[in-house]
Formats: C-alpha cells, structure tokens, sequence
C-alpha cells in the first residue's frame, strides 16, 4: 500500500462524500480503507459495515451517527417541556421533528468528513 494509493482513494472518498454523503466499495479495497480512515483522523466520524447483509464483498463507509438519534430525541423533548413546541403538534410530528434534526446533524457530519479529507490530501500532495 503506497501512499499514491492511500492519496487516490483519499480522492474517491472525499468525491464520494461531496456528492452522496457516502463510500461504496468492494472488500479488496477493506484494508486501505481502514488504513486511510486511521492515517486521515476519520475513525471517530465514520462507521465501514456490509452494505447489505445479502453481500458480504460490498461495503459502504457513513457517518457516525448514532448518538445524534439521542441528542435529537432529547432535544425534540426539551422543546416540547420548555412550551416552545404544542403539545399536540409534537403529538403529530414526532418522528418527522427527530428524523429532520438526525438529517441536519448528518449533514454537519459529512462537512466534517469533508473537511478532514481535504487536509489530509492537502498534507499528502503527490
């Protein structure tokens, strides 16, 4: 694994993730992904699992996400205890209030990847 290839995929990744918030890839490409997600400071941003169970060569890298679940379900409370949503409307749009505050928190989560990755193909430069 040269450092032209961990630049290449750094490339890949930082297009991939620019343009579907994500990274698709085959399990030939397992190793150097995880070694770019070690040597780029990703490991507390992203999560590499199968991309379907039915597939065991196909994986896909995404943003770490699941505290963002809890902080939104709390959130989404708070506003309701603290009067600033109605009852009622809360009632109605729970799951719609706490899946739009995931959508934002991964969207801030991906220009966090996104950011990570262009200073590390910065600071590698071919």
């Amino acid at each position: 694994m040269s450092n032209e290839e961990l630049y290449r995929l750094a490339e890949r990744v930082l297009n991939a993730f620019k343009h579907y918030e994500c990274f698709v890839f085959e399990r030939e490409e397992l190793d150097l992904v995880k070694k770019l997600v070690n040597e780029a400071g990703l490991k507390k941003h992203v999560v590499i699992r199968r991309a379907d169970p039915r597939y065991e060569y196909i994986y896909i890298m995404l943003p770490w996400r699941v505290e963002f679940e809890n902080e939104c379900v709390a959130y989404v409370k708070k506003l309701v205890a603290e009067g600033k949503i109605n009852h009622n409307y809360y009632k109605k749009n729970k799951n719609i209030m706490i899946s739009q505050c995931i959508k934002h928190k991964e969207r801030e989560k991906v220009k966090e990847i996104i950011n990570i990755l262009e200073n590390y193909i910065k600071g590698k430069g071919v």
